[in-house]
């Protein structure tokens, strides 16, 4: 605690620095997001900073079915962050921009659960720095050329796959999340700038992957890419992202996969209904792995399929949005394949579902399938196995309705309905019920995994310059089936509450 308090007393006075010196800087006129910023004949530049925080608490339930719980319920995870960015106004041969983006502290400050309970518990890891951009990108508009090469995000389509952590709640939305970290690579790019009126962009890259919910401690990962976006900042467009990848663990095990990521989206006005937007994106990942061996089946073949439509209806001062989310499942642990899509965990759905008792009942099975006392041979590779709040195995549906009754207040919330494409499987349960499928509480488990209502109200706002956000969340979660005990009956509701402020320069 001594250590990460002097963490926290440091990246303090280092934000509080960097404001003072952003206060000294002058304004542009010109820029409308109230950043501080200044201009030259050759250069333009700005310096961004801003502290956020999510205080949360989650009522107890089982994770196993001996009743094992986590051993905090309130948790409290700040966000300080620093960027800037600079790029040259004296040619127009040649153009480039640099970005710096810092995370001097993000994790949970206080409430982290023990790792004695499980790994990749919700909100299980404590407050630590991270990098999240050092880019340089440099364009050469007569050729049409864009070269780009540093520390960045990756993102793609709507973040069902590769999510920069960027993409969270706005006006119209309705959006139930707080997106942290990020997918993190060393990126080397070369692409072109939009080419016909259709705004066609290629983009090729190589990555050195830092950081993202498949990469664990000790492992190693490359990806080469290749992207085509037809119709770059216009009300309608598509496209497609391919990724070769392969990863080494400690282990000396690894895959090799290959991602088919499909994307479009379309935006219309509908006169006095108001403006419709629509998107969508398919994923197919499929390859090979040596990751979870099995006696008869040393190597898994990888088919995985998950595909997501996010919908939204704005009639000004209210409006609805709509998310459907398929990810394939996988009740076997034992056969030759590997079938269980794993969206990324800041393509978030609902408040409690995904983000705490799945997330939270599969963290468990690292510690209930990896005991030789009851298991006789533990199974390998268990760390593959939690969730960290990605939503897995299931087919939702997620309507929501909001309604600003002042410009800067928004309510907003709805019903979360979700099923499992293929029945609940847990890694110590399954085992010993002899591979017939069974939940992490040892029943045998349905379909359904219940209906999550959550609702949410926020304030945004201007005050001297400062951007601020207050606001908070709840919800309860109903459990289904799927979370049926050994002794007969469901799992009790899940309650959930939170709140968050954000100051931005």
């Amino acid at each position: 605690m001594q250590a990460r308090g002097r963490g926290w007393v440091r990246a303090s006075g280092i934000g509080f620095a960097l404001a003072v010196v952003v206060r000294a800087v002058p304004l542009c006129a010109s820029d409308p997001c109230g950043r501080f910023c200044w201009e030259d004949e050759r250069f333009r530049g700005q310096v961004r900073a801003s502290y956020q925080s999510r205080m949360e608490g989650v009522s107890s339930f089982p994770l196993d079915r001996s009743g094992t719980t986590l051993d905090s319920n309130f948790f409290f995870l700040p966000v300080l962050r620093v960027g800037a960015h600079l790029e040259n106004r004296y040619s127009q041969e040649v153009l480039w921009s640099f970005d710096y983006e810092h995370d001097l502290l993000t994790g949970t400050q206080n409430g982290a659960p023990v790792d004695a309970i499980g790994a990749h518990l919700p909100n299980g890891r404590r407050t630590h720095d991270e990098i999240r951009r050092l880019f340089l990108r440099t364009t050469i508009p007569a050729a049409h050329l864009v070269i780009g090469g540093g520390y960045t995000l990756s993102h793609w389509g709507l973040g069902l796959l590769a999510n920069d952590g960027a993409h969270g709640w706005m006006p119209g939305n309705a959006y139930f999340g707080d997106p942290r970290s990020g997918d993190r690579v060393i990126r080397a790019t070369i692409g072109t700038t939009p080419l016909t009126r259709a705004r066609i962009v290629l983009r090729a890259a190589w990555d050195d992957v830092r950081g993202d919910d498949v990469l664990l401690r000790g492992d190693e990962a490359e990806q080469f890419i290749g992207s085509v976006l037809v119709g770059q900042g216009l009300d309608h467009s598509a496209g497609i992202y391919i990724v070769y990848r392969p990863q080494d663990a400690r282990v000396r095990r690894g895959f090799d996969v290959v991602v088919y990521d499909l994307f479009a989206q379309t935006r219309h006005g509908l006169g006095r209904a108001g403006l419709w937007t629509l998107g969508g994106e398919v994923a197919v990942v499929n390859g090979s792995t040596s990751l979870a061996p099995t006696v008869d089946f040393p190597k898994h073949d990888i088919l995985q399929v998950g595909a997501a439509v996010k919908s939204t209806l704005d009639r000004g001062n209210h409006g609805f949005a709509f998310d459907f989310l398929f990810a394939s499942g996988d009740e076997n642990f034992d056969d030759e394949e590997q079938n269980a899509f794993k969206a990324d965990p800041n393509f978030e759905l609902g408040l409690i579902l995904y983000r705490f008792v799945l997330a939270a009942q599969t963290a468990r099975a690292t510690v209930t399938a990896a005991d030789p006392n009851l298991v006789g041979r533990p199974v390998p590779d268990l760390d593959r196995i939690p969730t960290r709040g990605a939503p897995t195995n299931t087919v939702a549906v997620f309507p929501r309705a909001w309604w600003r009754p002042l410009e800067e207040l928004t309510v907003y919330g709805g019903p979360l309905l979700a099923w499992s494409d293929v029945r609940l499987a847990d890694a110590f349960e399954t085992r010993i019920a002899g591979g017939d499928p069974r939940n992490a509480l040892g029943g045998r488990p349905g379909r359904f995994y219940g209906a999550e209502l959550d609702v949410g109200v926020r304030y945004r706002g201007n005050l001297r310059g400062f951007d601020v956000a207050l606001g908070g969340e709840g919800g309860v979660l109903f459990p289904g089936g799927a979370f049926r005990r050994l002794s007969g009956g469901t799992m009790s509701e899940v309650w959930l509450g939170r709140a968050f402020v954000e100051i931005a320069l």
